[in-house]
C-alpha cells in the first residue's frame, strides 16, 4: 500500500493550485534514452512527410537544416555546430516563430539576388487541393533571428497570373538554362508533359521582379505515364493525367544541363531521367529506376533532396522520404528516410540507413497521445505516450509506449521500456489518449482510455516492473459514446473529493462527466457536452482540453487544438470559461495537439507535455517573461572541449556577456554528478573537472539569469 500511495501522491502532486497561468519555453534539459543511447534530438517532435532545405540561420557560417513536414505543416529547424568530430546539429526549436506561414511545401532559393536565402511554399487558393506557390523574402538584419517578408511571383503572357500548382506537389525549382535565376519544372494537374517556367526577372531589368513565364510546355519532350515511367520523345497529347509527383533536378551527369530525379503519387521508385540534350533544349534520352539500391522499392510516393550536411568535400547526400499523406500517419517501421552519399568506388549513391534523423526522436507511430504515471512506483512520474501504427486489416491499430524516469527528483532522464505497455496493441484500438486517477479508493491508479469512435474504458493500472492494465468490471464508462477522438482527463471539478472526467472530442468542445458514486464505487453522469460554453467555429476542430486548479473554485483550462496550438480559458464548472490566451507561445505542433500537464522535475510548476498527428512529443517548461525572449545560447556562442573528454578536465567557451554561471553534469542515469558556479563574469575560457568520472554519456547544463543552454558529453575511460 505504501508503494501505491506513493504513486498517487505523485499524480496529485502534478496538479497545484495556481493563480495565474503559466508562460512556457522549449524544454531542454529532459534527456530521453532508448536501448541505453541518448537521443539527441528526442523532444523534436517525430517526422511523417518531410521535406529537407539548407539555409544559414543564425549567420555563423555554418548551414542549418530544415526539416520540413507536410504533417501539419510544420517546420523543425536544426542549428549546425562545429564539434571536434566536424559539423553536428542540434534541435533548435528557438527559431520556429520566426517562419512565416508555410503550407505542404518549402524549398530554399536566393530569389531576388542578395545573398540570401528566401523560402517558396504553398497557400491555398480555391479550395486545399488548389494552391499557388508563394514566396517570403529573406531580410537583413533580423537580431540574430531570421526574418521574411511576403513577396508575390508573376506569371506573364497567362491569362491566371498566379503559378498555380497541387498540393501533392513538389515542383522542382532550379536554375534550368543557366542564366543563375532560379526557374521551375512542374506537371501540371492533370496533365502529363513537364512544364517549364522560365524566371524572366532580369529582363524587366530587376532580378527580384520574380517575374516567370511559361516558355515549354513538354520540356525534355517526354510524357508521364500513369504506370510510373516515361514515353520519351513524345509530346503528343494524353488521355490520362498526373496525380501527384516529386521533382528534383540536378546535373546527374556533369555534362552542364539539367537531369531529372522523379516519382509519382503511387511510385515506389524514384527515376532517373537524363538529359541529352542543353540547358536551353532539353531531351530527356534514358530513364532509370534501378539506379538507387539496386532497383528495390521504397515507400510510396518517395521524394528526393540533395543536402550537404556539413561535409567538407563540398558533396551533397541524397536524401529520400515520402510525398504522401495517407491521412494515417506512420512511425520509425513505417517511416523510413534514407541517407544516401556518393560512392568514390562506384560513381553512384552508397546507402547509410534509413531512419536519418527519426533514430533520434521520440517517435513510435502517429497521432501521439501524453500522460504521467508513476509505472514502476518507484516515486518518480514516468511518461507515457498512446500512439497509433498502421495495419493491413483495421486500418490503424494502438499502443502505449512507457518512458520510465530513471533520473533524480529533480533532474528527470526518461528510458524507453515498453513499446507496447500493458499489451494493448493486440486489443485493435485506435487513438488511445491515457489518463489517469484513483477511481475506487484503493490507493492505486486507474486508467481511462479515449479512443477514435468516442468510447471510453477503464482499468485497473498496476506498477511495477512490468505494468498491467486490466478491464475495470462493471466499467464506470462503458456506456457513454461521446463525439469521437475522446481526449479525457480525470480531476475532480467541484471539490467533493472523486474524480471526475473532462474530455475533449471531435467537434473541438469539452465534455464533463460528473462523479455522482462513493470513493469505491464511481458512477458518472454527463453534465454538459459544452464545458465553458466553449465552441469553436467549422468541423476539424478536435480538442485536448487540461484543467488546472485555480483560486476560488475556478479553473484554468488549457486546450490543445486541430491547428497543433494551445488556447487558455478561465473559469468556473457550471458557468462560462473566458479566454485568456489564444495561443500559448511557443505551444505549436503542427497538427493535433494532444496535451497533459504534470511537475516532472519537482519545482512546483508543471511542464505541459504535447504530442502532435506525427507521433512525437515536445515538453515545454514554465518560464518567467524575461526568458522567453532569449531562452537559448546559440552552439557558435558557448563550446565545451575537449569533447570526448579524457576524462580529467574540459573547458566552456562562453559569451562575454555571461555572468553568474551555473554549470551541472548529469549521467546517463539523469542523477547530479559535478557542479559549478561562478558568480559575476565568468573568466575565460572556464574549467570544469572530470576527475574521477567514469566513462560514459552525460548531459551538460549550463544556466545564467538570463539565458541557459544544454549539451551531450562523451568521456573516455
Amino acid at each position: 500500500m505504501r508503494r501505491a500511495m506513493f504513486a498517487i501522491a505523485g499524480l496529485l502532486a502534478g496538479l497545484p493550485i495556481v493563480a495565474q497561468p503559466f508562460l512556457f519555453a522549449p524544454a531542454e534539459d529532459m534527456p530521453f534514452f532508448s536501448d541505453g543511447r541518448l537521443l539527441p534530438h528526442a523532444l523534436a517532435g517525430g517526422l511523417e512527410a518531410p521535406q529537407f532545405i539548407e539555409m544559414e540561420l543564425n549567420n555563423d557560417g555554418l548551414t542549418d537544416l530544415i526539416a520540413f513536414d507536410r504533417a501539419g505543416s510544420k517546420a523543425i529547424p536544426f542549428e549546425a555546430y562545429l564539434s571536434p568530430l566536424g559539423v553536428r546539429y542540434r534541435y533548435a526549436p528557438e527559431y520556429e516563430p520566426h517562419f512565416p506561414p508555410l503550407y505542404q511545401f518549402l524549398q530554399s532559393a536566393d530569389l531576388n539576388c542578395d545573398g540570401l536565402d528566401d523560402l517558396l511554399t504553398m497557400e491555398p487558393l480555391t479550395s486545399a487541393a488548389d494552391v499557388g506557390l508563394k514566396v517570403y523574402l529573406r531580410q537583413a538584419g533580423g537580431n540574430g533571428m531570421p526574418a521574411f517578408g511576403a513577396q508575390m511571383l508573376h506569371l506573364l503572357n497567362n491569362p491566371d497570373t498566379i503559378i498555380r500548382i497541387h498540393a501533392f506537389d513538389l515542383p522542382a525549382i532550379a536554375d534550368i538554362n543557366g542564366d543563375g535565376l532560379r526557374d521551375i519544372l512542374y506537371i501540371p494537374q492533370g496533365g502529363t508533359q513537364i512544364q517549364y517556367y522560365e524566371n524572366i526577372s532580369l529582363q524587366l531589368g530587376a532580378c527580384d521582379s520574380l517575374a516567370f513565364e511559361l516558355r515549354d510546355d513538354c520540356w525534355g519532350k517526354a510524357s508521364y505515364e500513369l504506370d510510373g515511367n516515361f514515353m520519351l520523345n513524345t509530346c503528343g497529347p494524353r488521355t490520362a493525367g498526373c496525380a501527384g509527383s516529386a521533382m528534383l533536378a540536378t546535373d546527374s551527369d556533369g555534362d552542364g544541363d539539367k537531369d531529372l530525379f522523379f516519382s509519382g503519387i503511387y511510385g515506389r521508385h524514384i527515376l532517373q531521367l537524363i538529359n541529352g540534350g542543353s540547358a536551353t533544349e532539353a531531351n530527356l534520352i534514358s530513364q532509370d529506376a534501378n539506379w538507387l539500391l539496386d532497383g528495390e522499392p521504397m515507400m510510396e510516393f518517395p521524394a528526393p533532396y540533395l543536402a550537404g550536411l556539413g561535409q567538407d568535400s563540398g558533396q551533397q547526400s541524397l536524401l529520400v522520404a515520402t510525398n504522401r499523406l495517407s491521412g494515417l500517419g506512420a512511425g520509425p517501421e513505417q517511416t523510413k528516410i534514407y541517407h544516401f552519399i556518393p560512392s568514390e568506388e562506384t560513381g553512384g549513391w552508397q546507402f547509410l540507413g534509413d531512419d536519418f534523423l527519426i533514430a533520434d526522436m521520440v517517435d513510435h507511430g502517429f497521432r501521439s497521445s501524453p500522460a504521467v504515471w508513476d509505472a514502476n512506483a518507484d516515486g518518480l512520474p514516468d511518461i507515457l505516450i498512446g500512439y497509433n501504427k498502421p495495419h493491413n486489416v483495421f486500418g490503424y491499430i494502438s499502443a502505449v509506449a512507457l518512458y520510465l524516469n530513471a533520473g533524480t527528483p529533480t533532474q528527470p532522464a526518461f528510458h524507453l521500456a515498453d513499446t507496447d505497455c500493458g499489451g494493448l496493441l493486440g486489443s485493435a484500438m485506435k487513438a488511445i489518449h491515457p489518463t489517469f486517477g484513483d477511481l475506487d479508493g484503493d490507493g492505486l491508479a486507474e486508467m481511462v482510455i479515449g479512443l477514435a469512435d468516442g468510447r471510453l474504458r477503464t482499468y485497473h493500472a498496476t506498477a511495477g516492473e512490468s505494468p498491467a492494465f486490466t478491464p475495470m468490471e462493471p466499467d464506470p464508462l462503458g456506456g457513454f459514446h461521446l463525439n469521437g477522438f475522446a481526449k479525457p482527463q480525470l480531476i475532480d471539478v467541484n471539490g467533493d473529493g472523486l474524480h471526475d472526467l473532462a474530455c475533449g472530442t471531435r467537434n473541438g468542445t469539452t465534455s464533463l462527466l460528473l462523479n455522482e458514486g462513493s470513493p469505491e464505487a464511481p458512477s458518472f453522469s454527463l453534465a454538459t457536452d459544452t464545458l465553458g460554453g466553449i465552441l469553436p467555429l467549422g468541423y476539424f476542430q478536435e480538442n485536448s482540453p487540461f484543467l488546472l486548479p485555480a483560486e476560488d473554485g475556478e479553473f484554468w483550462l488549457y486546450n490543445g487544438q486541430f491547428d497543433g496550438k494551445a488556447s487558455l480559458y478561465k473559469g468556473q464548472p457550471g458557468q462560462e470559461f473566458f479566454l485568456q490566451e489564444k495561443n500559448i507561445g511557443p505551444v505549436e505542433v503542427g497538427e493535433r495537439a494532444a496535451i497533459c500537464l504534470h511537475d516532472l522535475n519537482g519545482d512546483q510548476q508543471p511542464e505541459l507535455i504535447a504530442g502532435n498527428m506525427r507521433g512525437g512529443i515536445g515538453i515545454f517548461s514554465p518560464a518567467p517573461v524575461s526568458s522567453r525572449q532569449n531562452a537559448f545560447y546559440t552552439a557558435a556562442e558557448i563550446f565545451l572541449y575537449p569533447n570526448p573528454a579524457n576524462g580529467s578536465d574540459v573547458f566552456l567557451s562562453l559569451p562575454a556577456s555571461a555572468s553568474d554561471v551555473h554549470v551541472r553534469l548529469f549521467d546517463a542515469a539523469g542523477r547530479l554528478v559535478r557542479e559549478q558556479r561562478a558568480a559575476g563574469a565568468a573568466p575565460q575560457p572556464l574549467r570544469f573537472g572530470l576527475h574521477g568520472l567514469p566513462g560514459g554519456i552525460y548531459m551538460y547544463q549550463i544556466m545564467t539569469p538570463a539565458s541557459h543552454f544544454t549539451g551531450k558529453l562523451i568521456v573516455n575511460q
